[in-house]
């Protein structure tokens, strides 16, 4: 084996290592389990399954996010000025769980990033 065969080789391996760190194409991936949640999200035909979320208004929480559709979705929130108070990754198929950090008191909106159309309220109280 010549050595540009070998660091071909080796590189090689280094990217498919990479790859597979950041858990390639699909769905994200979390060591939290989805049904531990501590809430239970989905898009389908173009829309969440619910319109109104209510959370521990200064707690911390997860969001199981699945999406049943063919094309990808995510989950942001936004606080009444519009500044993102959360951004999940976005999810071709599957689930995600999003941890997300505590919300002061008040009313906010999840929306689709991708889709802006498809949106809902988080209730922190």
């Amino acid at each position: 084996m010549t050595r540009r065969t070998a660091l071909t080789g080796v590189a090689l391996l280094l990217l498919v290592a990479a790859l597979a760190a950041c858990g390639g194409a699909g769905a994200a991936q979390s060591s939290i389990d989805p049904a531990t949640a501590d809430v239970q999200m989905s898009a389908s035909d173009m829309a969440f399954d619910q319109a109104t979320v209510v959370v521990p208004a200064g707690e911390a929480f997860t969001i199981a996010f699945t999406n049943h559709d063919s094309m990808p979705h995510n989950v942001a929130i936004k606080d009444a000025n519009g500044t993102k108070a959360f951004t999940g990754e976005v999810v071709s198929n599957g689930v995600a769980v999003y941890s997300v950090g505590s919300l002061a008191a008040g009313t906010y909106t999840f929306v689709c990033d991708i889709h802006p159309g498809m949106t809902g309220t988080v209730t922190a109280r």
